[in-house]
C-alpha cells in the first residue's frame, strides 16, 4: 500500500513539474512576443498629391525628421508624393481604412468627409495668413474634436500655401467683368463653386490629377490655386496670366485616424502629436519663403502678374453674399461662430 502511495505522488510531483515547466515556456513566449511587439518600428505610410518641391512634401519630410527624433527611431515614414497612391480624397478615404496612416490634402477635399471644416472654403474669411494662425491656434481641438465625430480621422498638421489665385491663358482680368466667358477649373466644391458662380463665371470642377491636361487641352482656360502649387505644377506652360483675387487661402490638414492614434503606446502617440505641431509652425515660415520664390519663377516663366482686381470690393460682396446659402452645408454655424468670434466680427445672416 505503502508503495502504491509513493509511486502516486511521484506521479502527482512530476506532472506538476511538468504542467509549471509548460506554464513558464508559455509566459516566456507571451514575454517574448510582446518584446519583440515592442521593438517593432511603428511605419507610418503618408501620401500627398503634389511634387518634390512642394511645401506639402517639405513639411512631410519635416514631420519625418522630427517624429523618428522625438520617437527615438521607433517610428519610420515613408512618403509617397505625387498622388503615386491616388487622389486626395482617396487618401482620405486610405486613412479611414488604415491602408495608409497620414496623408495631406487640401481642406476642401476634406469637407465631403468631416462637413465641419467647411468654414475654412467660405470666401474671404480669413484677410491674411495671420487671422488663419489665430483661428487654428485657438480652436485646434475644438475642430479635431468635430472631425473625429464626423470621419474618424484627426489632424495633426495644419499648413498653408497662401490665397489660391486666378490664372488663365485667354486674356488679362483686371475686374470682374474680364472673368466673364473664362471657364475655369475649380475643385468639386460647393462653396468654391458658388464663389464662381456669384461673379459670373463658368466653373468646372475637375479632379486634381486631370488639371494639368484640361488646361493643355482647352478644356478649360484658367485655375485657382497658390503660388507654390501653380509653379511646381509648371503651370506656367499652359497658362499666362495671374490676377490676385485673394478669395480663399490654401489651407490643409495632414491627418491620421484617430482609433490608430488611440492604439500606439503613449510615447509613441506623443510623438507624433509633438511633432506634428511643430511641423505646423516650421511650415509657416517656409511658406513666405517659397510663395515670393514661386511667383518670381512664375515671371521669369512668362507669366504677367496683374496684381490685385481693381474693383476687389465687389468681388469680396459678391461672394460673401453667399455665406447663409451654406450654412446647412458646412454643418450649421456652431463652429463658424467661434470662429468669428476668435476674428471679432459678426456673422452675416440671411
Amino acid at each position: 500500500m505503502k508503495k502504491w502511495f509513493v509511486y502516486a505522488l511521484v506521479l502527482v510531483l512530476s506532472l506538476s513539474l511538468i504542467l509549471t515547466g509548460c506554464g513558464e515556456a508559455k509566459d516566456s513566449a507571451k514575454d517574448a512576443q510582446k518584446q519583440e511587439k515592442k521593438d517593432e518600428k511603428v511605419v507610418i505610410k503618408y501620401t500627398h498629391g503634389l511634387g518634390e518641391d512642394d511645401p506639402h512634401h517639405l513639411t512631410a519630410l519635416k514631420f519625418k525628421e522630427l517624429v523618428e527624433k522625438y520617437s527615438n527611431g521607433k517610428v519610420e515614414v515613408k512618403i509617397y508624393p505625387a498622388d503615386q497612391l491616388g487622389s486626395e480624397q482617396r487618401g482620405f478615404q486610405d486613412v479611414q481604412n488604415g491602408v495608409v496612416q497620414a496623408t495631406s490634402l487640401a481642406v476642401n477635399n476634406a469637407t465631403p468627409f468631416a462637413p465641419v471644416l467647411g468654414f475654412f472654403d467660405l470666401p474671404y474669411i480669413f484677410k491674411d495668413r495671420n487671422e488663419f494662425y489665430k483661428v487654428i491656434d485657438t480652436l485646434w481641438d475644438d475642430i479635431n474634436a468635430k472631425m473625429i465625430e464626423q470621419s474618424g480621422n484627426r489632424a495633426i498638421i495644419w499648413f498653408e500655401q497662401g490665397f489660391r489665385v486666378l490664372t488663365n491663358s485667354k486674356k488679362p482680368v483686371k475686374n470682374i467683368n474680364d472673368l466673364q466667358g473664362l471657364k475655369i477649373r475649380v475643385p468639386k466644391n460647393p462653396l468654391m463653386l458658388g464663389a464662381f458662380k456669384a461673379w459670373g463665371s463658368d466653373a468646372t470642377p475637375i479632379a486634381w490629377g486631370e488639371t494639368f491636361n484640361a488646361l493643355q487641352q482647352g478644356v478649360v482656360d484658367g485655375q485657382e490655386n497658390p503660388y507654390p502649387v501653380i509653379n511646381s505644377m509648371k503651370f506656367y506652360e499652359v497658362q499666362k496670366y495671374i490676377t490676385d483675387i485673394h478669395y480663399k487661402m490654401w489651407i490643409g490638414p495632414v491627418v491620421v485616424n484617430e482609433k490608430w492614434l488611440q492604439n500606439q503606446p503613449a510615447d509613441i502617440k506623443e510623438a507624433i502629436i509633438k511633432a506634428g505641431k511643430e511641423a505646423s509652425v516650421w511650415e509657416r515660415e517656409l511658406i513666405k519663403q517659397k510663395e515670393g520664390e514661386a511667383l518670381e519663377n512664375l515671371k521669369k516663366h512668362g507669366m504677367e502678374h496683374l496684381g490685385t482686381p481693381t474693383d476687389e470690393e465687389v468681388w469680396m460682396e459678391k461672394a460673401m453674399a453667399i455665406w447663409p446659402d451654406y450654412y446647412e452645408k458646412i454643418g450649421g454655424t456652431e463652429m463658424l461662430e467661434k470662429v468669428m468670434n476668435v476674428l471679432g466680427r459678426e456673422l452675416p445672416k440671411k
